[in-house]
């Protein structure tokens, strides 16, 4: 499985999310460097996700439990939990019907005890 994938400033800028993150093709993980508290995934991506890897599940009882909110954007509801097995350690995701990336949050990266290099674009 794909943890990060390195992508160009111009891949994240120029192309519309819309297109970017859909459901048939899985863009990886990407650390999330900002404030974030909660690991997040579009609907799309982790449907592309479970294309790849037949074991991957959704618990549908975590639903409306998790309320997330991108900079100055308006409130987003997560619609479930999916956990997902990475080389670095299981992760809970909150799966949200928005065209986002896996993003991976700075809290589990300390609970897993790696860090983003931006100097060489890796976690270590």
């Amino acid at each position: 499985m794909l943890l990060y994938r390195h992508t160009t400033a111009c891949r994240l800028l120029c192309a519309p999310c819309r297109d970017q993150y859909t459901r048939s093709v899985y863009q990886g993980i990407l650390p999330n460097t900002g404030a974030a508290n909660i690991s997040t995934v579009g609907k799309e991506q982790y449907l592309a996700l479970i294309q790849e890897d037949l074991t991957v599940t959704m618990d549908t009882s975590t639903t409306e439990k998790t309320f997330i909110k991108f900079g100055k954007g308006s409130v987003t509801v997560s619609i479930s939990t999916a956990q997902i097995p990475t080389e670095i350690g299981k992760i809970d995701f909150k799966v949200l019907d928005a065209p986002t990336p896996f993003l991976l949050c700075l809290a589990d990266m300390d609970r897993l005890k790696v860090y983003f290099n931006n100097t060489i674009d890796e976690l270590v």
